[in-house]
């Protein structure tokens, strides 16, 4: 006997034993160091400034600090901070970021961030970014995440980074183990 499986349910079949997989790709652990859902701002032509994104967790016994960022896609990278002043917004630029054991730090548009300096092109929307984050004990963690639309807050259409509870209640983990 023969059965027909429609190929829509092949995909989905497949898109589920694979979501494992492809979630995992959007983060990268070296020693108790996880760098999770990278992403980048699309850029207009002409600008030679771009913010990236991402959130860092160390585990439960791992503390670390984030000394410095960089990217093929700029002259070099730095890890600021924005704040808010009534209306003025002020940036500055931050010579780290210390992680404490089982902490999560979300790097996200209107807060610490990355700035990618002397862009060699613009990003577009749709494209994937290469970032290095060194830390002192873990050393570079390499990275890829898309180019989100110019005034995204979040990646993947999302509507903040994925696991900042300081936006809402929603708690999104693509960690599988």
């Amino acid at each position: 006997m023969r059965f027909k499986i429609p190929a829509l349910a092949v995909v989905a079949g497949l898109a589920a034993a694979l979501a494992p997989t492809l979630a995992a790709a959007h983060e990268v652990t070296v020693k108790g160091v996880t760098v999770a859902h990278p992403w980048a701002r699309a850029t207009p032509e002409g600008q030679k400034v771009g913010a990236a994104f991402a959130e860092i967790k160390t585990d439960k016994d791992t503390s670390d600090r984030l000394i410095g960022v960089s990217s093929p896609v700029a002259a070099n990278g730095e890890v600021h901070s924005m704040t808010m002043e009534g209306d003025v917004m002020k940036m500055r630029r931050l010579d780290g970021i210390d992680l404490k054991p089982g902490q999560s730090v979300v790097l996200k548009p209107m807060a610490d961030h990355i700035m990618l300096m002397g862009l060699k092109e613009p990003l577009k929307e749709g494209d994937l970014v290469k970032l290095k984050l060194t830390f002192e004990k873990a050393g570079p963690i390499e990275v890829e995440g898309t180019v989100e639309a110019p005034g995204a807050m979040g990646p993947h259409g999302l509507a903040k980074q994925p696991d900042d509870d300081s936006m809402g209640s929603m708690h999104h983990d693509m960690t599988h183990e």
